[in-house]
């Protein structure tokens, strides 16, 4: 299943499940999905760093161990879906950290190509004409 099929299939299952779903929730996870699964086809060991990083940055601003568990387990492909109660502010706080370290890593040119690429590559799925990916930056 592509990210795609997969964030479509997630974003019908949560319009089924929960009227409150945060619109900006799935296309987060689009986003980073997409943008996480590019930078580890470069290098898998940095994105072990990399990941981490994310973790310890974004954990401190969630409230509960359930939901720092729920993050490790998307961080690290345990699951496809991030279902976490996480504010856009967060949201945008993890991309940036992610972005940034991505800089650090790979270099500033390689992170902008990828980050744009993901971007692109939401902009395209259906949940973004809910929330406009551009809204994370």
């Amino acid at each position: 299943m592509n990210v795609s099929e997969q964030v479509t299939l997630t974003n019908e299952n949560e319009m089924d499940s929960s009227s409150t779903v945060n619109p900006a929730l799935p296309v987060f996870d689009a986003v980073m999905t997409v943008f996480l699964n590019q930078l580890e086809a470069l290098d898998q060991k940095v994105m072990k760093k990399l990941r981490q990083s994310i973790l310890s940055q974004v954990s401190l601003r969630l409230s509960s161990l359930a939901e720092r568990q729920k993050l490790n387990a998307w961080l690290t492909g345990s699951t496809d879906k991030l279902d976490i109660n996480i504010g856009l502010v967060d949201m945008q706080h993890c991309l940036h950290h992610t972005y940034h370290s991505a800089c650090v890593y790979f270099g500033p040119t390689e992170a902008d190509e990828l980050l744009a690429k993901a971007v692109s590559e939401t902009e395209t799925l259906p949940i973004a004409t809910e929330f406009s990916p551009q809204k994370l930056f």
